[in-house]
């Protein structure tokens, strides 16, 4: 065997360093547990040099023999795995030494068709998934969302809800995580139905995070001290009063929904986003979803927020809850910015006004409450 390796060393063909190429991955992988530190290193360079001269049939067959074996040298692994799909996939699939920083250079550097591979992994932690997410295709997206055996972030999960408006595969496999926050469901919410509705609205009322319980406490004392207090103003001195107590826009939206107080609600919103008077009311009563959006952009309200006064607004006006769907779909996907640069036709009026940002806000996951 050594002498036959040797004479392929002597050849300087494509052929024969692809055959050396495997018949040192052949000696490698038959004794891999008995090889030292130095051993394996010196076969990857070795590997990695025959490497890109080697004909295509043997760089997969090799990918094929070391894919599996947890102490092939990474920078091998590296070099297979970036080649062509048909080299990379048995490495991108199942190589078991993979650590997170390979795995986030491979989704920083890979093209869709590799990344589609790398997403069915079970070992990527909530940084690679991210990355995926942010620039994986439609395809990628859908696999990180069947994949449970993986945990996605917030960030991610909520990413991909957005993309979910639009793509009712996605919407199915989100919905059937079983590490969605109550904020994610609630985004999910208004774009599915019957039984899956159901579902999400239990993980709603009955997984609340530490952090939801944390903001949902912060309510419950801001209505035991300040209650009062907000049920007596309206207008410029609630406002006032409100940044005092340092309470910000989005808990006090969120109080005064909870108080039925939709009308207030409006001219506090036109007031932060610097409209005319009655001109966010005049929005939220006749429908105007684009006037709305763009004032509650203004205005600094927070996605969760503006879901609940959607949701409000069709209860006190007792209209079908799609209609909220509608609100809640147009306001994520202007805060993604999705119609960023394209003015809103009517909003001219406070497009280009200041943005009011409140003092403090602890409201993100309000629409989980």
């Amino acid at each position: 065997m050594f002498y036959q390796l040797l004479e392929m060393a002597k050849e300087n063909t494509a052929e024969a360093r692809g055959a050396l190429m495997l018949g040192l991955a052949d000696i490698l992988v038959r004794g891999i547990e008995k090889r030292s530190e130095e051993e394996l290193q010196m076969f990857g360079e070795i590997a990695v040099l025959l490497y890109t001269s080697a004909p295509k049939p043997d760089r997969i067959q090799l990918s094929r023999k070391i894919a599996s074996e947890l102490r092939t040298p990474i920078n091998l692994a590296m070099t297979l795995a970036s080649d062509d799909i048909s080299i990379a996939l048995p490495v991108l699939e199942k190589f078991p030494a993979f650590n997170p920083e390979n795995l986030l250079r491979l989704a920083e550097e890979l093209d869709d068709e590799h990344l589609q591979v790398l997403a069915r992994r079970t070992d990527i932690n909530t940084k690679v998934s991210d990355k995926l997410v942010r620039r994986g295709s439609k395809v990628v997206h859908r696999i990180l969302a069947g994949n449970r055996e993986i945990r996605l972030s917030q960030i991610a999960l909520k990413a991909l809800v957005r993309h979910a408006v639009q793509d009712v595969v996605l919407r199915e496999d989100l919905a059937l995580r079983s590490d969605l926050t109550p904020t994610v469901c609630t985004m999910l919410m208004p774009h599915v139905r019957g039984a899956t509705q159901k579902r999400l609205q239990k993980l709603i009322t009955g997984v609340l995070s530490k952090s939801d319980l944390d903001k949902l406490a912060r309510l419950r004392e801001l209505r035991k001290e300040h209650g009062a207090k907000i049920d007596q103003l309206d207008g410029k001195p609630l406002w006032d009063y409100a940044q005092a107590s340092e309470i910000s826009l989005n808990e006090l939206v969120v109080l005064m929904l909870q108080d039925e107080r939709l009308a207030h609600v409006a001219d506090l919103l036109g007031q932060q986003a610097r409209v005319a008077a009655g001109t966010a009311r005049n929005a939220v009563f006749k429908g105007d979803v684009e006037q709305i959006v763009a004032i509650a952009q203004s205005a600094g309200l927070s996605t969760d927020a503006f879901s609940l006064l959607a949701k409000a607004r069709c209860k006190h006006l007792r209209i079908p809850s799609s209609k909220a769907a509608e609100w809640i779909s147009a306001y994520v996907a202007a805060q993604t910015g999705k119609n960023a640069g394209k003015k809103r036709r009517g909003d001219g009026a406070f497009a280009a006004k200041r943005r009011v940002r409140p003092r403090r806000d602890t409201t993100r996951r309000l629409a989980a409450i």
